[in-house]
């Protein structure tokens, strides 16, 4: 089943289970004007934008902070982490890998919509780094 509308980027993750299999979970969209949303309690909550230029914004309590770009290509590279390093990249097909010149690749999900290309940067420069905080957060 498909949660996109016309106007609307959807983002998934993908999460690998054990026995080869993976599942895949919608965690947000980028609407019509470049607002990225997250999935929560059935709502979606903004917590960035992306512009022209495919570079991806994080809100912050007083103003906002850059995170990095999508390159025509369809690399993504961080301004912050690895301080300007390749994070990751979108195939033709809309599936969304991690991987760079330290880290090993992986599959992490896949974007659908107009705006296919902010969606993998916002996916891999947005979503992933919550998550894995989330996770060290838990973990104490």
């Amino acid at each position: 089943m498909s949660i996109d509308t016309d106007d609307r980027t959807t983002i998934y993750r993908t999460r690998q289970l054990d026995a080869g299999q993976s599942e895949e979970e919608a965690v947000g969209y980028i609407d019509a004007g470049g607002v990225i949303h997250r999935f929560q309690w059935g709502k979606g909550l903004p917590m960035g934008r992306v512009d022209s230029d495919m570079r991806v914004f994080r809100a912050m309590q007083y103003g906002e902070r850059e995170l990095g770009q999508a390159l025509p290509t369809g690399a993504v590279r961080s301004t912050g982490v690895l301080e300007g390093g390749d994070v990751g990249w979108m195939d033709p097909d809309g599936v969304v890998m991690q991987g760079g010149l330290i880290m090993g690749e992986e599959e992490v999900g896949r974007v659908q919509g107009p705006l296919a290309l902010a969606a993998a940067a916002a996916l891999l420069l947005l979503f992933l780094p919550d998550e894995a905080e989330a996770n060290r957060r838990a973990a104490r």
